[in-house]
């Protein structure tokens, strides 16, 4: 059994992880993720983070892999945290990276939009404008198990962050998980109140959760 992928980060928000869906990795790939899984019991997370990323980049709905991916990139920043001259820098050299993921995301080339978002949040973890860009393009792609993941990890950043919320109440309503949805559009409610949207949807999850009551008697 690997070590639980939990940081002690998610408490507080409108989702719960406990219920977060997981993919499993493919069959094929699963001799990298127990390696990397090795590598990150071990301590040695910069190994971890590239056998995560081979494993993201073939499967990219294996959520447990870019949890753990995440964290490996976490951990290893907590380890050699980089300057904010270094930053600045990672910033300018990689904008026309950025531009180029945007590109690809636009251009409907949605495989290799995900790759370079990927690869730029290796280098900015916690990129809020990335790691929304990575959940809307995973949405695009169908991955509706990695982007749910994403945008919990940029709510872990933000927690007040509307777009976020309100993207992952939508999600968490399409999928029937109306607990989420419910304490999403509850906290888009607290942060902007009078957000007609959120009004809406929650008077009708109020009726669905009546209709559902009403089948169960």
């Amino acid at each position: 059994m690997p070590p639980a992928a939990t940081s002690g980060r998610y408490s507080n928000l409108c989702y719960d992880s406990s219920t977060m869906p997981t993919a499993a990795v493919p069959t094929d790939l699963q001799p990298y993720f127990e390696k990397g899984i090795q590598a990150y019991t071990q301590g040695s997370y910069e190994y971890a983070a590239d056998l995560f990323t081979f494993v993201v980049t073939h499967a990219p709905d294996a959520t447990e892999a870019r949890r753990y991916l995440r964290l490996a990139i976490q951990k290893h920043g907590h380890q050699h945290p980089p300057s904010a001259l270094s930053q600045a820098g990672i910033a300018l050299l990689t904008l026309p990276v950025r531009w180029w993921a945007i590109l690809a995301q636009l251009g409907g080339n949605l495989r290799q939009a995900i790759s370079l978002y990927e690869w730029l949040l290796r280098l900015s973890p916690r990129s809020r404008s990335l790691l929304m860009r990575l959940a809307l393009t995973l949405t695009h792609s169908g991955l509706d198990d990695a982007a749910q993941q994403t945008y919990e990890e940029l709510l872990a950043v933000d927690p007040n962050h509307l777009g976020a919320l309100r993207k992952f109440a939508r999600l968490a309503m399409k999928r029937g998980q109306d607990a989420q949805a419910r304490r999403c559009f509850e906290r888009v409610l607290h942060l902007h109140a009078g957000d007609l949207e959120a009004q809406q949807s929650l008077r009708n999850l109020d009726a669905l959760g009546t209709i559902k009551k009403g089948f169960a008697t």
